[in-house]
């Protein structure tokens, strides 16, 4: 899926489907590779999806 935003800007994850065909609702940047304080959504690009992405959402403070 097309990663968006954040420190791992323009990369794609491979993530595993649930029994639903939905990948993850959230993916932490560790599990990519990439650092950085906040976390990535899974949002739908139209509609309720698929297609989906990821976006960068900053940690609150």
């Amino acid at each position: 899926m097309p990663i968006v935003g954040g420190p791992a800007d323009g990369r794609t994850a491979t993530v595993e489907l649930d029994e639903h065909g939905e990948p993850p609702a959230e993916l932490p940047p560790g599990d990519i590779d990439a650092v950085g304080d906040g976390l990535y959504v899974r949002l739908a690009v139209t509609g309720s999806g698929p297609p989906w992405s990821y976006q960068w959402q900053p940690a609150t403070r």
